[in-house]
């Protein structure tokens, strides 16, 4: 069956300014293949429907870069809408969905293109036929022109499916097309870090602690002192409302502003993004009370999906990951615990977090094992480090 014809709109303001260049050379990289007659990119800019050129009689719409569109979800949406069965507009399913009709986990946990292309396809092969949409609302969605026409001109992109709703159109969602979407990290409390912080610590200072949703739970544990430090200026004032003091800048850059010492140094998945984590660990070093421990959660570059990918020469930049883009640099355990130990620490504790290969995968994954002297780290995500200091810095 030939695809119809439509064109393509891809367009959207990403949430990280950090990440954006990597989130829209993936995106781009996936609708590139879609074989619209007419194709439109607005990095970082929401148009409004009459912003929308071209004149095929389906369109469609992608406004949200950090929502991964493949090529065989973009031509379904695009059939499901040209099947007859009545519906204006066509909406996918969602990992993190803008409305919970549009729900959907994935199989199995993926960490790179790869794998979402494999949870696509599992999807695909079990989604089952489209279902009217009670209350459509979706940055991504396939539609027709004439239902464009319909809507004020000055409605933005990601509110045409509410918009199109209001005006009595009928909307569905198709269970078996979906879209990857990350959330938002930095409204995520680290549950992980609080827990390893030590019992009788009173005074905590927290490194990259972004929007402070981990603040509530330190307290919880008894600290009194809360301290962040972060870069981003709207982070950083969201932050203060719920901790004690912000440094809004790099570590190095206020340091010696800072009012320890410290019975425990958080960094949640921060090292892997300094220029010189080492640099970082011998600084905060100083600011460690005599029972001080830094906690450090870091993203394993040794997981078994990256080295398939690297045998089959692929090493994809993925926000808001394990490949994010905005890290600098790489660890493993041993990388890891060589960084504490050159920097005047000794790692007390080293937990991980798994991220298993899903069962289609298991053969892929037994291959990396059966390597002589493989690592026993391959379905290890992160590593969480609790370290104290071997010697102390005099100040």
């Amino acid at each position: 069956m030939d695809l119809p014809e439509f064109d393509l709109i891809v367009c959207g303001v990403p949430r990280f300014a950090a990440e954006a260049p990597w989130a829209w050379r993936l995106l781009s990289r996936y609708l590139r293949r879609l074989p619209a007659r007419r194709r439109t990119e607005a990095a970082g800019r929401l148009p409004t429907v009459s912003e929308i050129p071209g004149d095929s009689e389906l369109v469609l719409v992608d406004s949200d870069p950090e929502a991964y569109v493949l090529p065989e979800v973009g031509e379904r949406l695009i059939r499901a809408l040209d099947s007859g069965e009545g519906f204006e507009l066509i909406l996918p399913v969602s990992n993190e969905p803008w409305a919970e009709e549009a729900r959907r986990d994935p199989p199995f946990q993926y960490a790179t293109p790869t794998g979402l292309c494999e949870a696509v396809a599992a999807i695909a092969s079990s989604g089952g036929p489209i279902r009217p949409a009670e209350a459509p609302s979706s940055p991504v969605f396939a539609i027709r022109r004439r239902a464009l026409r319909v809507l004020p001109a000055d409605t933005l992109l990601d509110r045409v499916p509410e918009a199109a709703h209001s005006h009595g159109l009928r909307a569905a969602v198709d269970p078996g097309a979906y879209v990857h979407r990350y959330g938002a990290m930095d409204a995520s409390p680290r549950g992980d870090l609080a827990a390893r912080v030590p019992p009788a610590a009173r005074r905590v200072l927290d490194v990259g602690c972004a929007r402070g949703a981990t603040g509530p739970l330190l307290r919880a544990r008894g600290v009194e002192l809360l301290v962040g430090i972060e870069p981003d200026g709207e982070d950083a004032a969201a932050a203060s409302r719920l901790y004690d003091e912000i440094h809004r800048g790099r570590l190095e850059d206020v340091v010696e502003a800072l009012r320890g010492p410290f019975d425990a140094v958080l960094f949640g998945d921060v090292l892997e993004h300094l220029e010189d984590p080492s640099d970082a660990l011998v600084r905060v070093r100083a600011h460690l009370s005599a029972d001080g421990v830094v906690i450090a959660s870091v993203p394993n570059a040794g997981h078994w999906s990256i080295l398939d990918d690297l045998l089959r020469g692929r090493f994809d930049y993925v926000p808001y990951s394990i490949l994010s883009g905005t890290h600098l640099r790489l660890f493993t355990r041993r990388t890891l615990e060589d960084l504490f130990s050159a920097s005047g620490y000794r790692v007390r504790r080293l937990d991980t977090v798994a991220l298993p290969a899903h069962p289609g995968a298991a053969a892929r994954l037994a291959q990396l094992r059966s390597v002589p002297g493989a690592s026993e780290d391959l379905e290890v995500a992160e590593f969480l480090a609790v370290a104290e200091p071997t010697f102390t810095t005099d100040k």
